[in-house]
């Protein structure tokens, strides 16, 4: 093989070798900018009726109205992250109770989809006390049929470690209105 042969194809190589570690590079840099945190927290005031009920009030009581609107805070960035051509999903979901000071804290990361699916909401449902694991499983039916999404999936089965016995479930879930990317 002739040198200017040998050269072509070196110089090929070496052009090919480089648009692949730039379309990499490029999705790996778009991929960690893509992840979003959202927080918040919430404190259960002293004068609350049911403060165990209100512990586990991630998103809001039909009672009263108390609740620290996680669902709704995690339900807009998903959507800002969709609006911006992204099929997201929640893929961790940190949880802290503290029983004794009636607070709750809490972090939900959000990445593009890994099954490419648009997962637009979280929804939760959950009891305290004694007998919490059955009453809230009770509920799942009745919270999907007032939510309507589709291709639930289980993001967290929190079970709070000390204190007031919770036991709370969380689930991303998919509409129609928002089909996948």
């Amino acid at each position: 093989m002739e040198q200017k042969t040998k050269d072509i194809l070196v110089a090929s190589g070496i052009i090919l070798g480089s648009a692949i570690f730039g379309y990499v590079a490029i999705r790996l840099i778009r991929r960690k900018m893509s992840v979003v945190y959202v927080k918040g927290g919430y404190s259960v005031p002293a004068n609350v009726p049911n403060r165990a009920d209100a512990l586990h009030s991630f998103e809001r009581r039909k009672s009263d109205g108390f609740g620290g609107r996680m669902s709704t805070k995690i339900k807009e960035a998903l959507q800002k992250m969709y609006k911006q051509g992204i099929n997201p999903e929640v893929t961790e979901l940190k949880v802290n109770v503290d029983s004794a000071n009636y607070k709750v804290t809490w972090e939900a990361k959000l990445e593009p989809s890994k099954d490419g699916k648009a997962y637009i909401g979280i929804m939760t449902f959950g009891s305290a006390g004694s007998g919490a694991d059955a009453r809230a499983l009770g509920q799942e039916k009745r919270i999907k049929e007032i939510v309507g999404g589709e291709n639930y999936k289980l993001v967290l089965d929190f079970k709070n470690p000390k204190g007031i016995y919770i036991r709370q479930y969380f689930y991303q879930y998919t509409r129609d209105e928002f089909p996948s990317h």
